[in-house]
């Protein structure tokens, strides 16, 4: 029987190299690669016993074992498998190690200067090292925006809010945190934050320059596309005109102009006046009637 007490198996570099095998041939290659751990890293080159030990026929196995036989060592009346082979003598080599530093402990012997980092279970303060385990790499949580961050965001927006005109934030729903962390992520934290807003007081549609009064509240510029677009320059400026050219300066600003003069290309061709991957209900009052006219 092996001495090794358990097989290390490196199932992504297996299944690289044994895509072609059938699922019967899978099974046969990994009984016969456990056979050889227990056996010290081979087996009796011996069709009946290994045909016994894989639950084939004999003429299945000797198919089988010509199908394999990429994989496999066979030599001097044995079958072995390479990399298996070396991970069998690392493993042997670790053992051995660990049991000679075993054998050299037993009670921790008392340090003069009492220096608990060199206490341990070995006669030796410098025992053979044993085959270091691999660490596993540490587990990193992905960067979140600060509640306090949050916080000064909305008071920046309500300051800001008080001078154009627009409506405060009362409350940071768990919708509206996510969208504002989002928001804040993209544009480099407070900073940039305060660069958006300024963008939106400067803006004459955004604070309510139109033929509606329609005003830009919290919601509609923590939107991605809409703070995208606050950010990219599309509304600075824009100051809606009244009659026929209302809609030109207006679609203009949320980058739906078709220059058609009316309201097609944003409902889809219909002049329905839908715009509902756009707009909200109120935005669409203020551009479009009921019958797909700008009014």
């Amino acid at each position: 029987m092996s001495k090794a007490p358990s097989m290390p198996m490196y199932w992504d570099a297996y299944l690289a190299d044994t895509t072609h095998l059938t699922t019967e041939e899978h099974g046969a290659y990994l009984l016969l690669l456990a056979a050889m751990w227990r056996r010290n890293g081979s087996v009796p080159d011996n069709d009946k016993d290994n045909a016994r030990i894989l639950g084939l026929t004999v003429a299945k196995w000797k198919r089988t074992k010509e199908r394999l036989s990429q994989f496999l060592i066979i030599k001097d009346g044995d079958i072995s498998q390479g990399k298996l082979l070396e991970i069998w003598e690392n493993t042997q080599e670790k053992i051995t190690k660990n049991r000679e530093n075993g054998a050299k402990g037993g009670r921790a012997v008392s340090n003069k200067n009492n220096d608990l980092a060199q206490a341990n279970a070995s006669n030796s303060l410098n025992p053979n090292a044993s085959i270091p385990e691999p660490e596993p790499e540490p587990y990193k949580l992905p960067p979140i925006v600060p509640p306090a961050e949050n916080q000064d965001a909305k008071d920046l927006w309500n300051q800001m809010a008080e001078r154009a005109g627009l409506a405060k934030v009362q409350r940071l729903t768990e919708t509206r945190r996510k969208a504002l962390a989002a928001r804040l992520k993209e544009c480099d934290g407070l900073e940039g934050w305060k660069d958006a807003l300024a963008k939106v007081e400067a803006s004459p549609f955004l604070t309510g320059e139109n033929d509606r009064n329609w005003k830009a509240d919290f919601d509609f510029v923590v939107r991605s596309a809409k703070f995208t677009k606050i950010m990219e320059g599309s509304f600075d400026g824009k100051r809606a005109a009244i009659g026929n050219s209302i809609e030109q300066d207006i679609l203009a600003g949320l980058g739906l102009d078709g220059g058609s003069g009316e309201c097609a290309d944003a409902s889809g061709g219909d002049g329905s006046g839908r715009y509902s991957d756009q707009l909200d209900s109120g935005e669409r009052k203020g551009i479009c009637g009921g019958d797909g006219s700008a009014v």
